[in-house]
């Protein structure tokens, strides 16, 4: 196992000859929040990989949550089961692994899609305006309502309170980097948007999409939890993008 990473725990279901494809949750969830994605998957004959990331469910605490290091144990976990091609699936923060996965490994990753993930900002002048909006009331409520979420997860004892500002921070940071690498994902992708009802901004989303050769962006209007709002249409535009 890579240095830093801790062992995901990981859910494995359907066709062991099946097309690999990992789905990645978003802050505060686990890996069963894609329940309803699994039940929609698995009947076309695909194996499942469904981790819990470091800090919730039911993988290991870990001292520092960044980026970096939730990559790397997504990694090892391909890694670990000797996966050398696969589809991933991300929300949000989940999502955001999911993009640095695609990004430096293009090689690894046939198909990806991704769930109404903010993109950091391209630059320091980006990032100074996405903090500053940070702190108007409605922004700073949206905030507050993602923590009030996270407390049943956090008295089940699946999400280690520590990770939550850390992971807001990280999306937060500026990463010209990332914008330019987004020219070398080769995987077909689907970025799928919230809409309206979403914080982030569609045409942001469309943006990123346009930036990957292979891109496209979906908009389902149901907020920031697309596959928990909208789970019909979630299912299945993804189960046929998957096909």
């Amino acid at each position: 196992m890579t240095a830093g990473t801790v062992p995901l725990a990981c859910r494995i279901t359907g066709d062991p000859a099946g097309r690999p494809t990992v789905l990645l949750h978003a802050l505060g969830n686990t890996g069963r929040s894609w329940d309803r994605l699994v039940s929609e998957l698995r009947p076309r004959g695909r194996r499942l990989f469904v981790p819990d990331l470091r800090g919730h469910g039911r993988s290991p605490r870990a001292e520092a949550y960044t980026f970096e290091l939730m990559y790397r144990d997504v990694l090892s976990l391909l890694d670990r089961h000797r996966l050398g091609g696969v589809d991933l699936v991300g929300h949000s923060m989940g999502g955001h692994v999911a993009w640095l996965v695609a990004q430096r490994h293009p090689d690894r990753v046939g198909r990806l899609v991704i769930e109404d993930t903010p993109p950091p900002p391209r630059d320091a002048a980006a990032e100074a305006e996405l903090r500053a909006r940070s702190r108007r009331p409605d922004d700073r409520a949206r905030i507050i309502s993602l923590y009030q979420e996270f407390r049943e997860l956090r008295r089940a004892g699946e999400l280690d309170g520590a990770a939550v500002r850390p992971v807001i921070d990280g999306l937060r940071k500026a990463d010209p980097g990332w914008w330019r690498r987004l020219g070398e994902v080769t995987a077909e992708t689907l970025v799928i948007s919230g809409g309206l009802s979403s914080p982030v901004p569609r045409s942001l989303l469309a943006e990123v999409a346009g930036a990957v050769p292979r891109g496209r962006l979906l908009a389902i209007d149901a907020g920031h939890y697309v596959h928990r709002t909208a789970p019909e249409r979630f299912c299945a535009e993804v189960a046929r993008f998957l096909d």
